[in-house]
């Protein structure tokens, strides 16, 4: 058996959703592009999909389908940039935004971060000082995807707007969507990413919501699927079942946030004799997150060590996993001795209450087995 603790990273595939797939794959598999009848069957079902999505996010204006969120964030990022403005973002966005954004400065755009707290919340007071009337982008991820740390977006976006109505506020969505309550209109938010196989859907396709109004400047060109936006051929049966996926998640919330705050309970309880750890989040978290550092522990040591017992967690990002120390950790003021031993723990619903008490009990004795190995008892 395989106790997985890593769903930030990715998720295993719902059976509703693989249904779904299977279909798409191998009955209605015909390009919806086509002028055939079964080709416009299939192209209304991409439009059903995506009403159903827009539905259940509490969204009404454009969504284009993406092959992740990683897509779906470059989309963002760059097609929002105008000649001479600036853009205010955060050291602590995931990779798929940050190295976009470090691919402007090379290009000569003004890129400027605000400040974030030691949980990974954006300061949001600090934020606003930095928009002005040359910005263009104001870029903050709605859930931070090392912390778990939510980010309120709503009152952010709000007060860039108040400063400079034209700029465009983007969110990374990514690790919000189907774990916490999501009403994109509400947000304020311009633009919004998020990906299917963070919430039990397939790789390989995600969607970018984008205001009503909001102009992109196009990134690729072809026969103009995705009101021009994404072209190419739609990945119909990524389409159809992130529909399944959304809305088998947002059905699920209550429950799952429920559950998710039951383990996390049952992981404090069992740190509560341990020495030297720290709880990077506390307050304003996603259920689904459980970030600790611990003092005199190299993480990725831990995370084999408790591979062995066939348990697996992770350290972060699994985009940016070849870092001795993350670009987000590095933000999170730890003390030396701390900074080499996070671990990110994360939940599905197919977590289980029993697989939880197990996990966190290997987890504090892994802790101290290392620890004696290198004669420190703290």
């Amino acid at each position: 058996m395989i106790y997985y603790f890593d769903n930030c990273a990715t998720t295993k595939v719902d059976e509703n959703v693989l249904q779904v797939l299977n279909k798409y794959h191998t009955e209605n598999y015909y390009n919806p592009s086509s002028l055939h009848g079964l080709a416009l069957t299939v192209k209304k079902d991409i439009d059903l999909a995506r009403n159903q999505i827009k539905k259940d996010l509490s969204f009404s204006g454009n969504l284009i389908f993406t092959s992740g969120g990683t897509e779906a964030d470059n989309m963002a990022v760059f097609g929002s940039i105008r000649h001479g403005g600036n853009v205010v973002a955060t050291m602590v966005e995931h990779s798929a935004v940050y190295n976009c954004l470090q691919s402007l400065q090379q290009k000569g755009v003004n890129v400027k971060f605000a400040k974030t707290f030691d949980d990974g919340s954006v300061d949001v007071e600090h934020f606003l000082s930095l928009i002005d009337q040359d910005t263009c982008l104001a870029v903050c991820m709605h859930v931070n995807n090392e912390t778990g740390a939510i980010n309120d977006i709503k009152t952010l976006f709000e007060g860039v707007k108040r400063i400079n109505s034209r700029v465009l506020c983007f969110s990374d969505g990514v690790q919000a969507v189907g774990k916490i309550p999501v009403n994109v209109d509400y947000l304020r938010a311009d633009l919004y990413s998020f990906s299917s196989h963070k919430i039990h859907g397939t790789k390989g396709v995600g969607a970018l919501c984008v205001k009503n109004g909001v102009r992109l400047v196009q990134q690729n060109f072809g026969g103009g699927q995705e009101n021009g936006l994404r072209n190419g051929t739609e990945y119909v049966a990524g389409i159809v079942s992130l529909a399944t996926a959304v809305n088998i998640a947002c059905q699920n919330l209550k429950d799952n946030i429920e559950n998710f705050s039951q383990y996390k309970k049952v992981f404090m309880e069992k740190l509560e004799g341990l020495p030297n750890v720290k709880v990077i989040c506390q307050k304003d978290c996603s259920p689904a997150i459980l970030t600790l550092a611990f003092a005199n522990v190299k993480s990725e040591v831990l995370l084999h060590m408790l591979e062995r017992e066939k348990i697996i967690v992770g350290l972060g990002s699994a985009c940016s996993s070849k870092y001795k120390v993350s670009r987000v950790h590095a933000q999170l003021n730890l003390p030396d001795a701390f900074k080499e031993g996070l671990v990110r723990i994360s939940f599905s619903k197919y977590t289980t209450k029993e697989e939880v008490e197990f996990v966190s009990s290997k987890l504090v004795e892994t802790v101290k087995t290392l620890r004696n190995i290198i004669g420190v008892r703290k």
